[in-house]
């Protein structure tokens, strides 16, 4: 198991316990059970050393502060802020740059905000990441957690990703990495709304391809078929 141990097969985290104690005590009673929900998703994942030398407070901080922009997110474009927590202004604290992601569920995303990550030389300390099942109001307000793979109507799929870099410094870093994250985002999510009518267009030429009349034999077109189902069983990228 090693390394990549996470909270959940720990019998249990005090510290995280600690946390979800925190919520209990400062958070409005009437939304305890959400925000305690809320950081149990987030912190799902999180490998046991990404626990190490962390403190309650903080990963409390980091909670209360991404479920504050989530609960009212208005879901038109993604959200995306990276800012240097200061218990002054924030309540919380930390030594690196904290970058927070709210946006529609897609496919390609978080490999995505890796790489341009990389590809600006930041390090990221901590990246968490989970895809959130759930309905809201005609305001878009946080209504209740449902099954992320539901496929009621009601139902939609939002993601969050909570990030900790190498501090920025300036207030101009700062605002290069929003942008390049928020630029990244928009591509992906342009690339995915041609991606799905693609792979709608595909498994309709399958479809026609069963039946059609082919000058082949039918070892060569069930050959075909299955490599054609193969390809848009998420083994290329359209």
């Amino acid at each position: 198991m090693g390394k990549h141990m996470t909270v959940a097969d720990n019998q249990h985290s005090v510290l995280l316990e600690n946390v979800y104690k925190l919520i209990n005590k400062k958070v409005a009673p009437d939304r305890v059970e959400q925000v305690t929900n809320f950081s149990k998703i987030l912190f799902k994942n999180i490998a046991r050393d990404d626990l190490d030398n962390r403190s309650d407070d903080n990963l409390y901080g980091a909670t209360l502060s991404l479920w504050n922009q989530f609960v009212d997110y208005q879901g038109e474009a993604p959200f995306i802020r990276a800012f240097n927590p200061a218990i002054s202004k924030h309540g919380w604290q930390s030594t690196h740059t904290i970058v927070e992601i709210i946006v529609t569920d897609m496919p390609f995303l978080v490999d995505s905000v890796r790489m341009a990550l990389n590809k600006m030389g930041i390090t990221a300390h901590l990246l968490l990441h989970c895809p959130i099942g759930l309905k809201r109001d005609e305001q878009h307000t946080f209504v209740s957690f449902e099954d992320a793979n539901s496929k009621k109507k009601e139902v939609i799929r939002q993601t969050i990703i909570l990030v900790e870099v190498d501090r920025q410094t300036s207030k101009l870093a700062l605002t290069q990495l929003t942008e390049e994250l928020m630029s990244v985002v928009n591509d992906v999510s342009m690339a995915v709304l041609d991606w799905q009518p693609m792979r709608t267009r595909l498994r309709d030429i399958i479809e026609e391809f069963k039946s059609s009349k082919c000058p082949i034999s039918t070892e060569q077109k069930k050959q075909t078929e299955n490599f054609l189902v193969w390809l848009n069983d998420h083994n290329f990228t359209l």
